[in-house]
């Protein structure tokens, strides 16, 4: 079954780009005639490059529930992990800094939405669409489950995805880059996002007016400032994670001083002569912190009080 849900969630990856793409496109058409996405025109001419806006709003909204069922269900496979501890974990993330920045945001964010939404609908009837509660769900779901994944390292996957499978070598291969190729499609959705919604600030485009304004501005840009910080804190975060766990050469090279030929040897700068050191200490003490200095100390890939020892090597 396990291999199943793989093939799934590479369709919903996969999904997840096409949506997105359909999304920034026509947004970026849209601001170049200095309107937003959601009323893309000029003059009474649309400018929504998908046919009517109706279409654009739909492909919208589409995107945002596919954003939260994906976010649901890696969530809910996260906590059914033997290896993922969940109380622990509830523990663990009220310490870290990133989860209540995150928490703030959603707040303004959330505010933001209602806002546009409710207070100033396009509708006038004060009913929030389908895709602002798509979207503030995104809000709560992405922050919970990028606080889950900062506690998991791509080594601990790998090692999982190897005790699992060890003898299907296809599914490893499936489920191997999948780890990041996950990461991939949330730093795109929110880069995108950022993107845009830095755009509408620096071009005093308002929400509300559905065109640019000039003079002073109404709440909308405040909220959209704060909107763009939310979603470029999670931008930097799924770009980090993407490249973290990975085998680098060693780049210090070690301190020494030569009386004859040199080799160069595993980064470093060998021979047979002494090596001296800086502080000028006993030579007991050198040769021992000279050996210690060449050994590549492996980053912690996990955090202990998430993961018992002897869970790391089982199913």
């Amino acid at each position: 079954m396990l291999w199943l849900a793989g093939y799934f969630q590479v369709f919903l990856v996969g999904s997840r780009f096409v949506l997105n793409f359909l999304n920034f496109v026509p947004a970026s058409v849209c601001l170049y005639y200095s309107t937003p996405t959601e009323n893309c025109k000029v003059r009474n001419q649309s400018h929504t490059i998908l046919g009517r806006q109706e279409v654009s709003t739909r492909v919208n909204t589409v995107g945002a529930l596919l954003e939260d069922v994906n976010s649901l269900l890696l969530i809910s496979a996260i906590f059914s992990w033997k290896l993922f501890k969940v109380k622990r974990y509830f523990r663990a993330v009220v310490r870290v800094g990133h989860f209540w920045v995150w928490c703030l945001f959603c707040i303004t964010n959330s505010l933001s939405i209602l806002y546009v939404d409710t207070v100033h609908g396009k509708d006038k009837t004060g009913n929030i669409n389908v895709s602002a509660v798509a979207l503030m769900t995104e809000m709560f779901l992405l922050t919970l489950f990028a606080s889950a994944i900062n506690f998991i390292g791509h080594e601990t996957y790998v090692k999982w995805v190897e005790d699992r499978f060890w003898d299907q070598l296809t599914v490893q291969r499936l489920f191997k880059p999948l780890f990041r190729v996950v990461l991939c499609a949330y730093f795109f959705r929110n880069l995108g996002l950022f993107l845009y919604d830095t755009a509408l600030v620096s071009m005093s485009i308002s929400l509300l007016n559905g065109r640019q304004v000039e003079g002073s501005r109404d709440w909308d840009s405040l909220l959209l400032l704060l909107s763009a910080a939310f979603r470029g804190s999670f931008t930097k975060f799924f770009f980090e994670k993407m490249f973290q766990g990975q085998s680098l050469p060693p780049v210090r090279c070690c301190h020494i001083q030569c009386l004859g030929r040199a080799k160069i040897l595993s980064g470093c700068l060998q021979s047979s002569c002494s090596v001296t050191r800086a502080n000028h200490e006993p030579t007991s003490t050198s040769s021992h912190e000279s050996a210690s200095s060449q050994t590549r100390v492996k980053p912690n890939v996990f955090l202990p009080f998430l993961f018992r020892p002897e869970n790391r090597n089982r199913l």
